[in-house]
C-alpha cells in the first residue's frame, strides 16, 4: 500500500494527517442502552399488592366476625308507644308545671307512631303539612283524622301559643293520645286486623 503525502501548511504544532486515512476514521459511538431497571417497578408494585391485600383481609375478617344480630322480638310501633306514654307519664311533668314539655314528648310520641305505623317520614313537618298527608292517606278513616287533627292542635296550643292547661286538660289530652293509637293500632288474633 502507497500513502501518498499530501504537503499541507498547518499551523506549528499541528498534526498532518493523510487525508485518505482520516476519511476512514468514524465518531464516537452513541453509548449503548442501558437495560432498564424493574426492580423499582416490581418493588412499588409489590408493595402496593401487599396493601391491597391487608385491606381485603381486614374487611373479609370483619365480615365474618361480625356477630349476626338476632333480630329477636321486632315491638309492634303501638306497643312502643304506648311504652313512651307510660314514661312520660311517670315524668308527671304537669304536676311540675312543665306544660310546655309534656304536650312536646305527648305530640312526638303519637307522631311517631303515626310515622312508624303507616310508614311515612315526615320528620320537618308542621302540624297541618303532618295532617294534610294524612287526608290523603286512605287507610286512614275520616274519624280517625278528626280525633288526630284535635288533639294536636291542642298540643300546638300549648307549644306555640304559650295557652296554660290545667291538670285535667293535660290528663284528657293524654287520654286523647292513647285513644288515637287504641283505634289506629293492628291486632292480631288469628291473622292480623286492621282497627282504621
Amino acid at each position: 500500500m502507497v500513502y501518498k503525502l499530501t504537503i499541507q501548511t498547518a499551523l506549528p504544532g499541528a498534526i498532518l494527517v493523510n487525508q485518505s486515512f482520516a476519511e476512514g476514521i468514524r465518531d464516537i459511538q452513541p453509548p449503548a442502552p442501558y437495560p432498564p431497571n424493574y426492580f423499582l417497578i416490581y418493588l412499588l408494585l409489590g408493595i402496593l399488592g401487599l396493601i391491597a391485600l391487608f385491606f381485603l383481609i381486614r374487611i373479609l375478617i370483619k365480615r365474618f366476625k361480625k356477630p349476626k344480630k338476632d333480630p329477636g322480638i321486632v315491638k309492634p310501633s303501638w306497643t312502643l308507644a304506648y311504652e313512651c306514654l307510660e314514661e312520660l307519664k311517670k315524668k308527671n311533668l304537669p304536676a311540675k308545671g312543665l306544660f310546655k314539655e309534656y304536650y312536646t314528648s305527648l305530640s312526638d310520641i303519637v307522631r311517631r307512631y303515626i310515622e312508624n305505623r303507616f310508614l311515612i317520614k315526615t320528620p320537618e313537618m308542621t302540624t297541618q303539612e303532618f295532617l294534610l298527608l294524612l287526608k290523603e292517606m286512605r287507610d286512614f278513616s275520616h274519624e280517625n283524622k278528626k280525633s288526630l287533627e284535635i288533639f294536636l292542635n291542642s298540643c300546638d296550643l300549648v307549644k306555640f301559643a304559650r295557652y296554660g292547661p290545667s291538670l285535667n286538660e293535660s290528663d284528657e289530652s293524654f287520654r286523647n293520645a292513647k285513644k288515637v293509637i287504641d283505634k289506629t293500632k293492628e291486632t292480631s288474633a288469628s291473622g292480623t286486623e286492621k282497627q282504621l
